[in-house]
């Protein structure tokens, strides 16, 4: 059936032309290649900003609020260069709250508890599936000085990134508005790049036809936002993708009706077909891009 439809595409427009247009998708491969291992899956991650940091040594741990048996070490003793900070943050348990680093968690935690640095703030990265849903932010310093978010925060990304200020001691995280925000902006200028160099490949004059091509697309990428991007954001690539398969099939009929009707120039097949290998690349193109999120 895929056979006979790029049969069918490349019999409209072109051999050398249909061509062109699938090299796009090879070209990405090669730019951005895949490299297959073991536990490939998508694993969440939290990033941690700290703004006006400590002026000396610190280490920086993740405090949670549950108990737990059979706990993962996630960091041990002998591993750290400052034992002494490392045994302060071990003993430290106010209100129910411990250091998840130095403590352990249910499921593994990665992590550590020096971060980089980046101009004028510090950053420290964790991973895996023990990432707290909800937390708040403990530092000890090498003298011993303990700083502890006055507030926690419950996590809403599967790639989340919070910021500490050590001067007032509060903890946020990126407006989830403004993320939805960036990202549609950042896919539909990207769609609209992708799908018109096919629409050039197909021969359609951009002054005529850049309006319904414009809003269609525009139109379609607020749908692919307000439903792909929700599913990613909040529960991973593999949801992102489940949801993004669908929903990509419904908009492949949708352009496709749509284009028919309101593109000028060539037949109406040909513009079906232009909605089909621009959906196709376009789509091919983002999961790509997915997994290098």
């Amino acid at each position: 059936m895929i056979s006979l439809n790029c049969i069918t595409i490349a019999g409209v427009v072109g051999v050398r032309r249909f061509w062109m247009a699938v090299l796009i998708v090879f070209c990405y491969v090669f730019v951005f290649p895949m490299s297959a291992r073991a536990d490939a899956g998508p694993k969440p991650s939290l990033k941690v900003i700290v703004k006006n940091p400590p002026d000396r040594e610190y280490y920086l741990d993740l405090l949670v609020d549950y108990d737990g048996e059979h706990l993962y070490e996630n960091t041990k003793r002998e591993d750290v260069g400052h034992p002494e900070m490392y045994d302060v943050l071990k003993n430290y348990k106010e209100n129910g709250w411990r250091p998840a680093l130095v403590t352990g968690t249910k499921v593994p935690l990665f992590g550590s508890l020096v971060g980089t640095r980046n101009g004028n703030v510090m950053v420290h990265d964790f991973s895996y599936v023990g990432i707290p849903d909800r937390f708040k932010i403990i530092i000890v310093t090498k003298d011993n000085d303990i700083i502890v978010s006055e507030n926690a925060v419950e996590r809403k990304a599967f790639r989340s990134t919070a910021y500490f200020d050590c001067s007032t001691k509060k903890l946020s995280q990126d407006s989830v508005a403004l993320a939805y925000i960036t990202q549609f902006v950042a896919t539909c200028l990207a769609t609209l790049i992708i799908e018109g160099l096919v629409l050039i490949l197909f021969r359609f004059d951009t002054k005529q036809n850049w309006k319904p091509f414009l809003m269609i697309n525009v139109f379609t990428q607020l749908m692919l936002t307000a439903s792909v991007f929700k599913a990613m954001y909040t529960s991973g690539i593999i949801m992102g993708l489940l949801t993004y398969i669908p929903l990509e099939l419904l908009i492949i009929t949708i352009e496709a009706t749509l284009f028919a009707r309101h593109l000028v120039q060539h037949s109406k097949r040909r513009r079906i077909a232009f909605a089909i290998t621009a959906n196709v690349i376009s789509f091919a193109l983002s999961v790509m891009a997915m997994f290098h999120y």
